[in-house]
């Protein structure tokens, strides 16, 4: 009974020591992870996981809704897209730390995007972006869909598709060019390719079967892109509202 009474009186005593202890605990995870998070994902989220090559990691966040679910995208990716597993390059307490780090962004908005979304959509259409983009089922094959691109890159990254296109190379659009033995030159983003054969799909959305053998050059363009610029075309206000357009896209029903 005495033992008993003195470990309540010492559970009571530590209990504000034990909270306050769990209170910092979080915080320091988080100023552990942003050193982490700086070093190893930054590079694609952006400073302060603003966005870039990846989605913005403020607000609701697509693919993580807990502490837990973060750790296992940080931990083995995200299959289908471009994030990869860090359970290689890092251990599972930085990890941990990294993974709380953006739990903390997630509870905070991202910063107001300069611009118009609502006049976005109609420099969109006025670009006539559609014909190679799909958004919600209608557009053009040529480009990738960007019915969710907002939740897929930051507002960095859309800013230089638009101008840079070629700088913002995204996967999978691989651009060759093929000459014939005839000279025939076709140009076009890589569909499908084997042994014997290539498929490319041209800038009007025609796919075009190539037999190899029939080929003198196959150049595959690692740094180029159909799209062309539009630095000269879309600037200023216009392209703001662009930008604050796509950021809206995220998928959402």
């Amino acid at each position: 009974m005495r033992r008993a009474l003195i470990a309540s009186v010492i559970v009571l005593s530590a209990g504000p020591a034990f909270a306050q202890a769990r209170r910092a605990a979080p915080t320091q995870d988080a100023a552990a992870g942003k050193l982490v998070f700086d070093a190893q994902c930054a590079w694609c989220h952006g400073a302060g996981g603003e966005g870039g090559t990846g989605p913005n990691l403020h607000g609701k966040l697509r693919h993580a809704t807990d502490l837990t679910s973060i750790v296992d995208v940080i931990t083995s990716g995200v299959p289908g897209t471009e994030m990869p597993s860090f359970r290689g390059p890092l251990i599972e307490k930085h990890i941990r730390q990294a993974a709380v780090y953006v739990q903390s962004l997630g509870r905070t908005k991202a910063a107001a995007l300069p611009g118009s979304s609502a006049h976005g959509a109609g420099v969109y259409d006025s670009n006539g972006c559609a014909a190679c983009h799909v958004i919600a089922g209608r557009g053009g094959i040529v480009g990738p869909e960007l019915t969710a691109i907002g939740a897929l890159r930051g507002a960095a990254y859309l800013r230089d598709a638009i101008v840079k296109p070629a700088a913002a190379h995204p996967p999978g659009y691989l651009v060759v060019r093929a000459v014939a033995n005839n000279g025939t030159e076709t140009r076009g983003i890589r569909v499908n390719e084997d042994v014997f054969w290539i498929h490319l799909r041209d800038a009007g959305g025609t796919v075009h079967v190539l037999q190899k053998s029939e080929l003198s050059t196959i150049e595959r363009q690692l740094d180029a892109s159909l799209m062309p610029t539009y630095v000269d075309r879309i600037s200023g206000t216009d392209l703001d509202d662009l930008v604050a357009y796509l950021s809206t896209l995220r998928g959402e029903k």
